[in-house]
C-alpha cells in the first residue's frame, strides 16, 4: 500500500491473498495500525501530496492525479481534512525555495 499508493487498492484481493475474509482483514489491519485500510491509504496519499506540493510548482489537479485521485475536488476535501489547509495554501506556506549553494556555485 505504501509503495503503490497511487494505484487502485483492491481490499478483497488483498484479504483473499492473505487467506482471510475482507472483514477479518479490516479488523486486523485496524488493530495493527489504528486506522481502517481506507483511512490509512488516504493518509499515505496526503503525505505524498504534501511532498509534491513542497517540492515543485505542480497544480492541485496534477498532484491529485499523481497520488491516485481522479476527482481533484474530493482530493482537496481530504487534504483539508488531514492538514487543515487547502493544497494551494499548503504549497504557498511550505514550498521549498531553491537557493543556490555557494559551495556548489563557486561563489562565497
Amino acid at each position: 500500500m505504501e509503495k503503490d499508493f497511487a494505484q487502485d487498492f483492491n481490499l478483497d484481493l488483498v484479504a483473499r491473498n492473505n487467506g482471510m475474509s475482507r472483514r477479518t482483514f479490516e479488523r486486523r489491519f485496524k488493530s495493527a495500525t489504528g486506522d481502517t485500510p481506507l483511512v490509512y491509504l488516504q493518509r499515505i496519499r496526503v503525505e505524498a501530496a504534501k511532498q509534491l506540493l513542497e517540492s515543485g510548482r505542480r497544480t492541485c489537479d496534477e498532484v491529485a492525479y499523481r497520488v491516485g485521485y481522479e476527482d481533484s475536488g474530493f482530493f482537496r476535501r481530504l487534504f483539508v481534512k488531514y492538514t487543515g489547509l487547502r493544497p494551494s495554501d499548503y504549497q504557498m506556506k511550505f514550498r521549498r525555495t531553491a537557493t543556490p549553494n555557494p559551495l556548489l556555485t563557486g561563489k562565497s
